[in-house]
């Protein structure tokens, strides 16, 4: 039958998927007004109705596969209103710092990962322990952080366009190209495969299409908008469209007759990009920041010098078109979709507890030791500015000797490195970061998931040779550090902005 037949859905289906969508808005509404954590909300009403607690019985198959897709649009508008929104120019000059965040919260996992080689699985021969490729392929889950859920985290405590939110965008953004990497790495490694581009193509693939990016987009890509663009009449004069050849004023005229084009330019930038980067294997959610990233650009070239950009710019199209949904329907689609993937009536063994706990609270420790930064930073700071403006004071209140020459006061640069300063050492920044940084989420399952399914997961007897095992314990554990991990990172998160807002923000000038 080459079409579908119309049949009205029953009322167990209207009333599931209205339950649901319901439930998503108003446990996130609730959780965000106490603590800026509402995504734990969604993940939780995701394992109810979906396949971990209810099976098929409320949301059937095909309906929860559709949620899955439409979920995954919404982290790729997530990302790409973060690209939007986050400020280039920062994120420029933060770049060392979002570097050294995702290195050490790359690396730290993947090391710490290797003690599991020493906790024993019961099997029918006897105690078996994890092999050095399932403690790699565990480290590999548990090493990425999750872009979707740091995006709202910033979002619902708006902290997009701080120092420290920037910061936490670049390393994220990293992190998920590196985690798209060790899918790769994780697939050949359990084919048996030792090839180094099949490994090594999704980086390589996605720097290539920033750096080609950053070489066309500033020449190429204002001219060609600038000369097709809609001009309007300036009261003081004639237009100019009174001045151009007729072919570009055909082309104008047709152009103006488009409605909302701004929508559908940006709308196919974000295609395009999310299109080229699924054919070359790069990550589709690299590409969707760069495509906010280039929206952006070319809107600031195309603004009238006369025209406010506080009343035309990529975030008012971009709650215009696309916020009502994205934050009612795809984003909660997208957090709940992780709930499905979460086999939590397989996770509630007495030995797989324990371990995935003691595994989870390695993996926290680990993604939070990237604090570090940050106090790095303040100590050079401090260091490297101490002495001058102490000279600076010294030399204002206790002269040497009288002169009837002027003071020379300090500088503008020493002053204003001096006010970024906080008297007392950036803790609560600190901790912000070590916590945005310690949520896994849909990355992790994914890694984790490829894991199980390649056979990386694999034990050992204590004489080192293989165990007739299919590793789901290891894989439970894993699963435990990825969902209690993607729960303590938003609250820790939501407990410092909470705390910040009714304190003093301005103790941490240069940061918020």
């Amino acid at each position: 039958m080459p079409y579908l037949p119309y049949e009205e859905p029953g009322i167990v289906t209207i009333l599931s998927l209205t339950s649901f969508l319901l439930l998503l808005n108003i446990f996130r509404y609730i959780l965000d007004r106490a603590l800026y954590c509402g995504i734990i909300g969604e993940i939780l009403i995701g394992v109810i109705w979906g396949f971990p607690v209810g099976g098929t019985a409320w949301l059937g198959l095909g309906m929860q596969e559709t949620i899955q897709g439409l979920g995954y649009l919404g982290l790729i508008g997530l990302v790409f209103e973060g690209g939007l929104t986050t400020n280039l120019a920062l994120l420029r000059k933060t770049a060392y710092m979002s570097i050294s965040v995702a290195t050490i919260g790359l690396l730290m996992p993947i090391a710490l990962s290797f003690l599991l080689l020493v906790l024993p699985f019961s099997s029918s021969s006897g105690n078996v322990y994890p092999s050095p490729l399932a403690g790699f392929s565990a480290g590999a889950s548990l090493c990425s952080t999750s872009l979707g859920t740091t995006f709202a985290i910033l979002s619902s405590a708006g902290m997009q366009q701080t120092r420290v939110g920037v910061v936490l965008v670049g390393a994220a953004m990293m992190d998920d190209v590196v985690g798209l990497m060790m899918v790769n790495i994780i697939t050949t490694l359990g084919s048996g495969g030792t090839g180094g581009w099949p490994i090594a193509r999704p980086i390589i693939a996605s720097f290539g299409l920033l750096l080609v990016t950053l070489a066309v987009a500033p020449y190429l890509l204002p001219p060609v908008w600038r000369w097709a663009r809609v001009y309007r009449r300036s009261a003081s004069g004639p237009g100019p469209e009174e001045t151009v050849g007729p072919l570009r004023r055909v082309v104008k005229r047709l152009i103006s007759t488009i409605p909302h084009l701004r929508f559908i330019f940006s709308t196919a930038v974000l295609i395009i990009f999310v299109t080229i980067a699924s054919f070359i294997d790069a990550s589709v959610l690299f590409a969707a920041f760069i495509a906010g990233g280039v929206v952006s650009f070319l809107w600031d070239q195309e603004q009238d010098r006369d025209e406010s950009p506080e009343h035309d710019n990529p975030s008012t199209m971009y709650e215009q078109y696309y916020k009502s949904i994205m934050d009612f329907i795809l984003v909660p689609f997208f957090f709940a979709s992780i709930g499905f993937s979460i086999p939590i009536t397989n996770m509630f063994q007495g030995s797989i507890v324990w371990k995935g706990i003691v595994y989870a609270i390695l993996m926290t420790t680990a993604k939070g030791l990237v604090c570090l930064v940050i106090y790095y930073e303040y100590f050079s700071k401090w260091l490297n500015t101490s002495k001058k403006p102490m000279i600076a004071w010294t030399t204002r209140h206790i002269p040497l000797r009288p002169t009837s020459r002027p003071r020379p006061e300090p500088t503008r640069a020493i002053e204003a490195q001096v006010e970024q300063i906080p008297s007392n050492p950036p803790h609560a920044i600190a901790m912000l970061v070590g916590f945005a940084m310690i949520a896994r989420g849909e990355i992790g399952f994914l890694i984790a998931s490829l894991s199980q399914s390649s056979g990386t997961l694999t034990l050992k007897n204590r004489d080192g040779s293989d165990a007739q095992s299919s590793g789901e314990e290891i894989f439970l554990v894993i699963v435990w550090a990825v969902v209690l991990c993607t729960i303590a990172g938003p609250v820790g998160v939501g407990v410092i902005v909470r705390r910040l807002r009714q304190n003093d923000p301005a103790v941490y000038t240069g940061w918020l």
